[in-house]
């Protein structure tokens, strides 16, 4: 996910982009995961991307996350707290 930070009373701004990749397992393909997931009253339709990681039925499949869950489910706390340093670098420059 990508973030951009303002500091609104001198317009200094900083942006990144943080990105995850999850590497199923091959046990993933023919699982039923989807109508399993519908089964157990997921919320599935209401969470970006329809996936989430942190559900058991989804975690048994993930091999592993390049990246962070966080960045996963949508705002990645390390890219927030880098551009947080970056910010106050920049406002100590001026």
């Amino acid at each position: 996910g990508s973030c951009v930070l303002t500091h609104l009373p001198s317009g200094v701004r900083v942006s990144g982009v943080d990105t995850a990749t999850i590497h199923f397992k091959s046990t993933i393909e023919g699982s039923g995961l989807v109508d399993r997931l519908l089964e157990d009253g997921a919320p599935i339709l209401s969470c970006a991307g329809g996936l989430m990681i942190e559900h058991p039925l989804v975690r048994e499949h993930v091999d592993r996350i390049d990246g962070t869950e966080d960045s996963v489910m949508g705002l990645s706390k390390a890219l927030v707290e880098r551009l947080l340093g970056d910010l106050k670098e920049k406002l100590d420059e001026r």
